[in-house]
């Protein structure tokens, strides 16, 4: 094999894990973020049944203190009774009488149900406690994990780009220039195989010219059809 392809070669194995590492590296930030935003969902369930179980309890002292200033209403409406001495008063005062205490059964009723809701959020505030700190060291430790990931990339990049710079040194300009733009536009393969005739790069034959070109390793042959720089393997 030509040394220059074997150089670029080389190359071209540093640039595919430079683009992995990099590509990886590029996805950390959006990964922690979809951690963050578990934790704050997780958050906000156990929120959520947290804040019913306030708006419960503030309902119920509003009822209760309804229900008090009702009583405290019967019990002038009965003062009045007392203190009449007309029928018509003390029937009239007996229907406030009766509709204020049917007001304070519902409200009671209302009560009844607003415990009953209390009872039955309990063992779901229960569960969304256990399951918010479960998730929580779970995805913080991800969290971490990713942070340990993003070092250890950031330093295989810088690794391996001072490897790269000092390989490309040993590479004729031109040509490492001609191997960045195919590179660049070949999906990350600039240098291929020629396997039975065929390149590996494009999958297209070539003729048999191209052939015994590349087997004479006298000069870099291309793919005529995808322009790829075409090495024989061993």
């Amino acid at each position: 094999m030509i040394e220059a392809i074997e150089k670029l070669l080389a190359i071209q194995d540093k640039d595919q894990r430079l683009r992995t590492y990099r590509l990886e590296l590029a996805a950390i930030p959006t990964e922690k973020t979809t951690k963050e935003r578990l934790i704050a969902e997780a958050a906000s369930r156990l929120e959520n049944a947290r804040t019913r179980a306030k708006e419960i309890e503030v309902q119920k002292k509003s009822l209760e203190v309804e229900a008090a200033s009702k009583r405290d209403q019967i019990a002038r409406y009965k003062t009045q009774q007392m203190q009449t001495r007309k029928n018509e008063e003390f029937s009239a005062l007996s229907h406030e009488i009766d509709t204020v205490e049917k007001s304070i059964t519902q409200i009671e009723d209302r009560e009844i149900e607003l415990m009953e809701e209390a009872e039955s959020l309990k063992p779901q505030i229960a569960s969304a406690e256990q399951t918010y700190a479960a998730d929580k060291a779970k995805y913080e430790a991800q969290i971490s994990t990713l942070g340990e990931k993003e070092t250890n990339l950031k330093a295989r990049i810088s690794e391996m780009e001072e490897a790269r710079l000092k390989a490309a040194s040993e590479v004729d300009e031109d040509l490492l220039d001609r191997y960045d733009r195919l590179f660049q536009t070949k999906n990350a393969a600039a240098v291929v195989a020629l396997e039975h005739e065929v390149c590996t790069g494009c999958h297209m034959k070539v003729t048999t010219q191209t052939s015994v070109e590349l087997r004479a390793e006298k000069s870099i042959i291309s793919c005529p059809q995808c322009g790829r720089i075409l090495f024989t393997p061993a």
